[in-house]
This record gives structure tokens, C-alpha cells and sequence, in this order.
């Protein structure tokens, strides 16, 4: 009896349980629909808001990044028609990982979006047969080699409607992507800030070197006056 409590106890530890509900968000809060068979990223340096598309599903998982579920936050559902669709999403621990789990009372054809905390350093695994998209913030750009870069290398670097760069991968599975993005002016404001140094450097190097180059000389002198009072006695 013992035997079979303690399997069925590793087995509910390994498959884990759903835990809490997440409450849902409005689709105002994201760009709705988004384009099929692709998930698109947009990114604004504290979060990044996902638009995923999903063909004939009733259940859904994504990878909570940081094992979190304040990582996850406002989960929406819309069919291709941009109608609203209820589901019921929970978290859910797999073999030391978290999930986010949607589940639908039918097959869904459509978008789901949801909001996670993420940083300027973005990173994420991909899915087979999804292109992605990543919508950098308004005035930010990549490609740095100083600052960072997309890796790996996009299919398609284009502009949006509003002024925001868009990386595109055509299927990239099963590579990890991760990008580094910041101020458009941050390569432009590095230059200024090396050539500062660099002329700083040169001025503290040039000074070190004529009081050293003054301290011999005077060296020098103060030698030659000990040797000549020598040569007097």
C-alpha cells in the first residue's frame, strides 16, 4: 500500500496540477487579429504583449518564462471573424516547469493574446510550421554589433504603420530567438561617448608623459649640480 502512495505521489509531483485561474483581458488591449501561422512579439522594454494563432485546438499551453504567474496577465481569445471567444486559462507545473493552459469548450480556430513581463534582452523558443514577428518599440532598433543583435539573423527587417520595426523569421524552429534592442540614438551617443574617451585617454597620456619627461629634466639639473659641487671639493 505504502508502494503504490508513494508512486502515485511522484507521478502528481512529475504531471504537476492546475493551480489558480487567470482573470481574462479585454481585446482592446492588444492588436487584434493577428496573422495566421504566426506569432507575433510586440515589445515595449517592460513587457511584451503576444499574439499567438491557433488552427482546430481545445487546449493550449505556452512556457511561463520567469516560473511565475505574475508573468502572465490579461489572456483574450478572438475567432477569425475578431469575435470574442470564451475559454477558461489556469496554470499549470509540468516536471519543474510552469504553463499557462487555455481550454475551449470546442475546437478554436483563431488569436489568443496575453501580456508577460520581459525586459530589453528578449528571448523565446519557437514552434514548428510558425513564422514569428517582433515588433520592436517606437524609436528602438537592433543590429548593434557593439550594443546586440537579433539572433539568429531575421528573414525580413521592415517598418510598420507606425514607425516600428518589425523582424521577421519564416519558420525558424527549432532555433531559440533572442533579441537585444534599445534607443535608435544609442549607437550614435556610443560613438560620441568612445570618441570622448579616447580623446580623454590621449590628453591624460600626453600630460603624464610631459611631467614625467619635466621631473627627469629636472632631475638632470639637480644631478649636475651635485657633480659639479663634487668636482669643486
Amino acid at each position: 500500500m505504502k508502494f503504490w502512495f508513494m508512486i502515485l505521489l511522484l507521478f502528481f509531483l512529475a504531471s504537476g496540477c492546475i493551480s489558480s485561474e487567470v482573470p481574462a483581458g479585454g481585446p482592446g488591449q492588444y492588436e487584434l487579429p493577428g496573422i495566421e501561422n504566426t506569432t507575433l512579439y510586440y515589445l515595449n522594454g517592460s513587457t511584451v504583449k503576444v499574439v499567438d494563432s491557433v488552427t482546430n485546438e481545445t487546449t493550449i499551453k505556452y512556457v511561463l518564462e520567469d516560473s511565475t504567474e505574475t508573468n502572465f496577465r490579461d489572456p483574450v481569445a478572438v475567432n477569425y471573424s475578431g469575435e470574442n471567444v470564451t475559454f477558461n486559462v489556469t496554470t499549470e507545473p509540468i516536471v519543474g516547469r510552469s504553463y499557462i493552459r487555455f481550454d475551449f469548450s470546442s475546437e478554436f480556430s483563431g488569436f489568443v493574446a496575453f501580456t508577460q513581463s520581459d525586459g530589453l534582452d528578449f528571448v523565446r523558443t519557437t514552434k514548428e510550421n510558425m513564422s514569428v514577428r517582433v515588433v520592436l518599440p517606437p524609436g528602438h532598433t537592433t543590429g548593434s554589433r557593439l550594443l546586440g543583435i537579433p539572433n539568429p539573423e531575421p528573414d525580413n527587417v521592415t517598418t510598420d504603420a507606425m514607425g516600428r520595426e518589425v523582424l521577421i523569421w519564416e519558420n525558424p524552429y527549432p532555433f531559440q530567438i533572442s533579441v537585444k534592442y534599445y534607443q535608435r540614438n544609442a549607437p550614435v551617443l556610443l560613438s560620441y561617448f568612445s570618441i570622448i574617451l579616447i580623446v580623454c585617454v590621449v590628453v591624460i597620456s600626453g600630460y603624464y608623459y610631459l611631467t614625467i619627461r619635466s621631473l627627469r629634466k629636472k632631475r638632470g639639473v639637480i644631478e649636475n649640480m651635485i657633480k659639479k659641487k663634487g668636482d669643486r671639493k
